[in-house]
C-alpha cells in the first residue's frame, strides 16, 4: 500500500470518528428512510473509490466521486440541509478527502518510475497503524505487558515478552505473530479485529527491508515528522477572584473520564486533554471551548446539554456538579490556574488512586491492619452470607475462615515459619512484611472458593485452581485465597501446606510496583515449598509435565515468554526452572532475577543480566535437566 493509501485511511477513519462524536444535527434527524438508504449508499460507494484508485483506475474513481458528490448535491437540496449543519460538512469533507487522494495518486504515486523502490516508510506509513491500533494500550498512559510503542525507542526495547522486531525476518518477529496468531487470547489488537490483511503485510514488508526509521529521533512520538504543526491558543490566567477553578474543579474529572480517548499521538477525533493548551485548540472539528460562551462551546454541548449526554462515555459516573462547573468555568473566560499551560496535566493533578495512594502512605501499621480487618467481614458476606468465619491475628498475617480454630492455628504455624524463610530470601527485616498484613482467607470447601472466585474476582476458575494471591501496589488489596484441600498429597494435588507456601511466596513477590512472569512467581513458591513438605509424588508429577510441555518451546526466548504454556504446564515449567536456576546460582541470584523483572526488564535481558548467559545456552542446559536420568540437587 502507497504512503498516501495510508494516510487516507487514517485520514477516513478519523473522519469518521468526527461524525461518531458530532452533534446529532436536526436536518439529520428530518431526513426520511430513503433518504437515509441515499446518504448511505453515496458513503460506501465513496468507500469503494480507494480500491479504484490503488488499482490506478484514475478515470474511472474521478468519474464515481463526480457522480456521488451529484447525488450527495441534490440530497441536501431535496432535503434543505443547511452547508454548516455537521452531516453536510462531514460529507464534503469526506468528498473532498477521496479528491485528495486520487490527486496524490496520480501526481507522485506508484506510477511514477522508481517509486516502488522507494521502500516503506515507517513515520509515513507504519507509525499512523500503531498509533490507531496499538498506543491507546502501549502507549505512555498504560504500557501493556512493559510494553510501549509510542517511541520508536521503546518499540526497539520491547517488552515483558521479549524484543519486537527481528530486522529483516518478519517471520522471527513478535509484532507479526501477534498480529496473525488464531489464537483470539493472544492476538493482537487485544479484543478487538484482527488488523487488515494489507497493513500486516506492509508491516511485514517494513520488517523485511530492516525496520529502518525514517523520522527525526527515535524518542520523538511516532509519525511526529510527518505531522503538521499545532495552532497556537491564547491562554488567559485566572485572577483568583474565579468560582471555579480548572486545576481544582475541571482538570481532575476530565482527566479521569477524557484521558483514555483524548490521548496519545491519535487521540479521539484529533481532541486530546494532556495540556491545557490542548483542550483549548480543539480537534478535527476546531474549537471546541469559546470562553466567555458555554452555549457556543461544543465540549459543554456534549457533558450537560444533550439528552442522552454524549461525553464522557460512561457518563453516569460525572456528577452534574461536574458538569454545571465545566458551564461556569467557561462562562468565567476559561481560564487558567496552573503553573505551566503547555505542561501534561496528568503529571501536575493527582487522580483518585494517587490521593489515595497518598492518604494509605500516610497511615501508621495499625491504623492500616485495622483497614484490613475491616474489609474481611463484608468481603465474606459478599461470598458466604449464612456461614460465619473466624478470624486469627499474627504480626504479619490475619487468617479468616470457616474451618476450625485448630485448622486455623495450623495454618498460622507454617505461614509464620514461611514468612521467616521469605524475609531471608528478599533480606528484609520489617514487620508485617505486607503493609497492613496479609489477609488469607480460607474456605472448608470448593464451593466458598469458587463463589469468591465468581463474586470478588468476577471469573470461573478449573477445579485444579485451590488457591491465588491478589496484592496491588498500594497495599489496599493484600490477600491470599486458599482451598482447604486437605493433608493428604498425591500426584494431582499437593495438600495445603504447599498450596499455602507456593501462595505466600507468590504474595511476597506481589509487593511494589511491577510484575514477574507466572513461571518465575508459581515456580519459585512450589520450589520453597519441596523443600519442606512431603509432597514428593506432586512435585515428581511437575517434572514429568514439564518435560511433556517442553516439545511447545519452538525458539529459546519462549520458555520464558508469557503464553507459551497453559497454567497448568506453567507451574511446571516455572517449578523445574527456578529448580535449575537455584541450583546453578543461588537464592541470591534468584533474588536478583526477581528484582530486574520487576523493574521492567524482559526475561530474556534479565537472565542474560543476572546470569552471564544467553537464552539460548540456559534453554539448552535447563532441557538437559528434563531427561530421565537427571540429577537434582
Amino acid at each position: 500500500m502507497s504512503f498516501w493509501s495510508v494516510r487516507f485511511v487514517r485520514l477516513v477513519c478519523v473522519v469518521m470518528l468526527v461524525l461518531g462524536m458530532n452533534l446529532v444535527s436536526a436536518s439529520a434527524a428530518k431526513l426520511t428512510s430513503e433518504q437515509r438508504k441515499e446518504l448511505a449508499s453515496i458513503k460506501k460507494n465513496l468507500t469503494k473509490v480507494s480500491l479504484l484508485i490503488r488499482q490506478k483506475k484514475y478515470d474511472e474513481a474521478k468519474a464515481a466521486i463526480d457522480e456521488e458528490e451529484g447525488k450527495f448535491d441534490k440530497l441536501v437540496q431535496d432535503a434543505m440541509i443547511p452547508e454548516t449543519d455537521p452531516l453536510s460538512v462531514s460529507t464534503k469533507k469526506l468528498i473532498a478527502l477521496r479528491r485528495t487522494f486520487l490527486e496524490k495518486a496520480m501526481g507522485t504515486g506508484g506510477n511514477k518510475p522508481g517509486a516502488a523502490n522507494k521502500g516503506v516508510s515507517f513515520e509515513e506509513q507504519i507509525a499512523p497503524i500503531l498509533n490507531e491500533k496499538c498506543v491507546s494500550c502501549h502507549g505512555e498512559q498504560r504500557g501493556s505487558a512493559n510494553l510501549r510503542l509510542d517511541t520508536f525507542a521503546n518499540m526497539r526495547k520491547g517488552g515483558r515478552n521479549g524484543l519486537l522486531l527481528v530486522p529483516q525476518n518478519p517471520n522471527a518477529s513478535l509484532i507479526v505473530r501477534k498480529l496473525i496468531t488464531p489464537d483470539d487470547n493472544q492476538r493482537m489488537p487485544k479484543n478487538q479485529p484482527a488488523l487488515d490483511r494489507d497493513q500486516i503485510q506492509l508491516i511485514a514488508r517494513w520488517i523485511a527491508e530492516g525496520a529502518r526509521f525514517d523520522g527525526t529521533k527515535e524518542t520523538d512520538p511516532i509519525g511526529a515528522s510527518v505531522k503538521a504543526k499545532k495552532n497556537p491558543v491564547k491562554v488567559v490566567m485566572a485572577t483568583g477572584d474565579e468560582k471555579v477553578s480548572f486545576m481544582n474543579d475541571i482538570a481532575p474529572w476530565m482527566l479521569d473520564f477524557c484521558m483514555r480517548c483524548h490521548s496519545g499521538n491519535n487521540p479521539r477525533s484529533g481532541f486530546s486533554v494532556v495540556t491545557f493548551e490542548d483542550i483549548l485548540r480543539g480537534g478535527d472539528t476546531g474549537e471546541v471551548i469559546v470562553p466567555g460562551k458555554p452555549d457556543d462551546s461544543r465540549l459543554w454541548h456534549l457533558v450537560g446539554l444533550q439528552d442522552p449526554i454524549k461525553m464522557p462515555q460512561g457518563q453516569a459516573l460525572l456528577k452534574r456538579k461536574n458538569a454545571e462547573d465545566l458551564k461556569t468555568w467557561i462562562a468565567e473566560g476559561a481560564k487558567f490556574d496552573g503553573k505551566d499551560a503547555k505542561g501534561n496535566l496528568r503529571e501536575m493533578v493527582p487522580t483518585d488512586e494517587e490521593k489515595r495512594m497518598a492518604e494509605l502512605a500516610n497511615m501508621s501499621p495499625d491504623e492500616f491492619a485495622k483497614l484490613r480487618r475491616d474489609t474481611l467481614e463484608p468481603t465474606w458476606k459478599r461470598v458466604v452470607n449464612n456461614d460465619p468465619a473466624e478470624m486469627l491475628e499474627t504480626d504479619d498475617f490475619i487468617f479468616y475462615g470457616n474451618v476450625s480454630s485448630d485448622r486455623l492455628k495450623e495454618i498460622s504455624g507454617w505461614a509464620t515459619t514461611q514468612v521467616e524463610d521469605l524475609r531471608k530470601l528478599f533480606n528484609e527485616k520489617q514487620k508485617p512484611f505486607w503493609k497492613g498484613k496479609l489477609a488469607v482467607y480460607v474456605f472448608k470447601d470448593r464451593f466458598g472458593y469458587s463463589e469468591f472466585n465468581q463474586t470478588i474476582e468476577d471469573r470461573r476458575v478449573g477445579n485444579d485452581t485451590t488457591w491465588h494471591t491478589k496484592v496491588t501496589p498500594n497495599s489496599l488489596d493484600a490477600y491470599l485465597v486458599l482451598q482447604d484441600v486437605g493433608d493428604q498429597a498425591d500426584a494431582s494435588s499437593p495438600g495445603l501446606q504447599t498450596n499455602l507456601m507456593a501462595g505466600l511466596t507468590n504474595a511476597a513477590i506481589q509487593r511494589g510496583a511491577g510484575e514477574v512472569p507466572m513461571w518465575a512467581s508459581r515456580g519459585l513458591g512450589m520450589l520453597l515449598a519441596s523443600k519442606s513438605t512431603t509432597s514428593q509424588a506432586y512435585f515428581e508429577s511437575l517434572r514429568q509435565q514439564a518435560l511433556e510441555a517442553a516439545p511447545k518451546v519452538q525458539r529459546p526466548e519462549a520458555l520464558v515468554a508469557e503464553g507459551t504454556f497453559s497454567p497448568s504446564e506453567t507451574t511446571a515449567v516455572g517449578f523445574t526452572l527456578v529448580e535449575f536456576l537455584i541450583n546453578n546460582g543461588g537464592l541470591p541470584k534468584m533474588a536478583a532475577l526477581l528484582k530486574e523483572l520487576k523493574s521492567g526488564t524482559t526475561p530474556v535481558n534479565a537472565i542474560t543480566k543476572v546470569y552471564g548467559t544467553n537464552i539460548r545456552a540456559l534453554a539448552t542446559a535447563y532441557a538437559r535437566t528434563l531427561r530421565p536420568g537427571r540429577v537434582s540437587n
